[in-house]
């Protein structure tokens, strides 16, 4: 199955779509379009295929309002035939190689290059339940350069759907979460339209921290026939209000629908729970705002505590491997961007700091190199998912840590003696729960590992190459047999190969930390073949993981150096930033509220909203 790809911009249809971009003439109507037409994409199939794309609209401002026409845009007209143009209450039934049946209206036409204007026998008037725009075709010729469908710049909730009779032949497919809206534009007409009106839509729902000011985005919808160059809006958050003035840049064409996105920022909030973020729309152009529908509101979840996901990337290789350099360098370049979020692991094998066997490794390995994140996501540890020669592991990882984690990690290390480092983690849930679906492992890691024997040498088949960043020079300028390498991020040791049963334990109390002790020797840090893989052991690391236990999906972790706590991390409070309350646990994280000698956890909560946590001993 060939997939449906966005190709480069068709600088041709600039020309073709420039008729969009202005106010609306007298004799055309009121123009309704959601893209902006000043960047088009071609997108299809490149063969013979038979097309149905539809746009939602949902609209408030349009409810009354009548369809006139579709203006439909194509790249090129040779080859394409069958045109229809309709309007539907609903995507109607799928009937594989056929073309749709619309409930409202359809009309015939013949597909031409530019834009074509397709006028309804009869025109509709638009409810409140809205509808489906839309249009079909048929594709004769099979091609590489065949991309007919075209597409605007910007996405947005319901801008394109699709059905074809090849690739997406079964169900009509939501195109909006990787594809822009289609540039389809909508003739319309209606007596009560404003010179000056603009909506709100999409204020997005957002988790924060309390204590903290927080941000979310909305979007600005244009409701009238003249641009709109500035905004003045109210927000309300917890009974908190204010006034923010903006100038849009760049400014919004006198189109309905076309938008633009605007951050707002909200002012913090002491205690945590769900709060609803309105904003209004007061002033357009410095002009009242004339729109029906100027206010939406989304909502914002404030914990006392708000975990930051630190996806792991675990990474298998060897150095007789000659395609494992570039996880080499992509471990490299990831610690270098990312000091103090980014946690590494590298599993090795048929060599010196092998300290497991294959079938030991936490993800099932066909092959070398192999990269994981977060135990979940197959990835290449340099390339991520983008083409070989490209450094695109950031951008993987980066969405991953996008996900919601379920508690927040730290970590306290200490050394007990010459040989022993105990690491206790620190596991804080923001919501409460009946049961606890988690454990924790931990995993000791070693930098500055090196050796002058033949099998420290890393094999390298990039000797030569080019086209790579300079990231990989090492090995592009280097030989097929790399010496003198200094490794890092190497797992010597594990406490287990998921989690440790008990390390957790049910119910979940919301903001009291869980914490649970493990114990690394060092000189039983042994690689396969007997031998001691320390050397140096201030070169050494604990990594926490938080897993689930039904999946065994890492779903948050956390990193220290020995003899060092993740509190360590944490600036000092400020005059601004003080200390507004503190709380003890003992070593079972159980509330202490008096506590007398012994070892505790000690949690500060600060007027920022971060929460500090440390093992003291009183």
């Amino acid at each position: 199955m060939r997939h449906f790809l966005n190709h480069r911009m068709l600088p041709l249809l600039l020309t073709l779509l420039s008729c969009a971009t202005g106010v609306r003439a007298a004799e055309d109507g009121i123009l309704y379009s959601r893209g902006d037409s000043a960047t088009v994409m071609g997108t299809g199939a490149t063969k013979a295929e038979t097309y149905d794309v539809a746009q939602l609209l949902n609209d408030r401002a349009l409810v009354g309002m009548t369809i006139q026409a579709l203006r439909i845009t194509f790249p090129y007209a040779d080859g394409l035939s069958e045109g229809q143009a309709w309007l539907s209450t609903q995507l109607p039934d799928i009937k594989s190689q056929k073309m749709q049946t619309p409930d409202i209206a359809q009309q015939t036409f013949t597909p031409r290059k530019g834009y074509t204007e397709v006028v309804f026998a009869q025109p509709y008037t638009i409810t409140e339940a809205g509808l489906y725009v839309g249009y079909s075709f048929k594709q004769a010729a099979s091609s590489p350069s065949r991309k007919p469908v075209v597409t605007a710049k910007q996405a947005s909730e319901g801008g394109f759907f699709l059905h074809s009779s090849q690739v997406y032949r079964t169900a009509w497919h939501d195109m909006t979460s990787a594809y822009p809206d289609l540039a389809l534009q909508v003739v319309l007409a209606g007596d009560e339209v404003h010179e000056v009106a603009a909506g709100v839509s999409n204020v997005r729902d957002f988790e924060g921290r309390t204590g903290l000011a927080t941000s979310t985005t909305f979007d600005v919808v244009n409701h009238g026939t003249q641009g709109v160059r500035s905004i003045d809006y109210t927000y309300e958050i917890a009974g908190q209000t204010g006034t923010r003035h903006v100038s849009l840049s760049p400014t919004l064409p006198g189109i309905f629908g076309r938008s633009a996105t605007c951050k707002v920022q909200l002012p913090a909030v002491a205690e945590k729970g769900a709060y609803a973020v309105s904003i209004e729309i007061t002033k357009v152009n410095g002009q009242p705002n004339q729109d029906l529908a100027p206010r939406a509101q989304g909502t914002a979840i404030l914990y006392h505590t708000l975990p930051q996901h630190r996806a792991v990337l675990e990474e298998y290789t060897g150095t007789w491997c000659g395609y494992c350099p570039r996880g080499f360098v992509g471990l490299e370049e990831m610690n270098r961007l990312h000091p103090t979020d980014f946690i590494g692991i590298s599993y090795h094998n048929r060599d010196p700091m092998e300290v497991m066997s294959s079938g030991q490794f936490p993800s099932e390995v066909s092959g070398f190199p192999a990269a994981f994140i977060d135990r979940n996501l197959s990835t290449d540890a340099f390339s991520g998912s983008s083409a070989s020669k490209t450094f695109g592991i950031e951008a993987v990882w980066k969405n991953a840590c996008t996900a919601t984690a379920p508690a927040e990690v730290d970590i306290t290390t200490e050394w007990t003696d010459d040989s022993i480092v105990r690491a206790t983690s620190v596991i804080t849930f923001p919501v409460g729960r009946a049961d606890c679906p988690y454990e924790v492992g931990f995993i000791l890691l070693s930098d500055g590992l090196k050796g002058t024997s033949g099998n420290w040498a890393q094999s390298n088949y990039y000797s030569g190459e080019t086209g790579w960043p300079s990231s990989m020079d090492p090995f592009t300028k280097g030989s097929s047999s790399v010496p003198g390498l200094t490794f890092n991020f190497v797992i010597i040791a594990r406490s287990s190969k998921s989690g440790i049963e008990g390390s957790l334990t049910a119910p979940v109390e919301a903001d009291v930390p869980q914490t649970f002790d493990y114990e690394f020797d060092i000189r039983q840090c042994l690689n396969t073949a007997g031998q001691l893989v320390v050397q140096d052991k201030s070169q050494l690391s604990v990594v926490v993981l938080l897993l689930d236990k039904a999946t065994g999906r890492i779903v948050n972790a956390n990193k220290v150096r020995c003899g060092q706590s993740t509190a360590d991390a944490v600036r000092p409070a400020t005059a601004a930033d003080s200390v507004r309350s503190v709380r003890y646990f003992d070593l079972q994280g159980r509330p202490a509220t008096h506590p007398v000698r012994g070892l505790f956890i000690k949690a500060e909560t600060l007027s920022n909203g971060q929460v500090r946590t440390q093992k003291v001993q009183l």
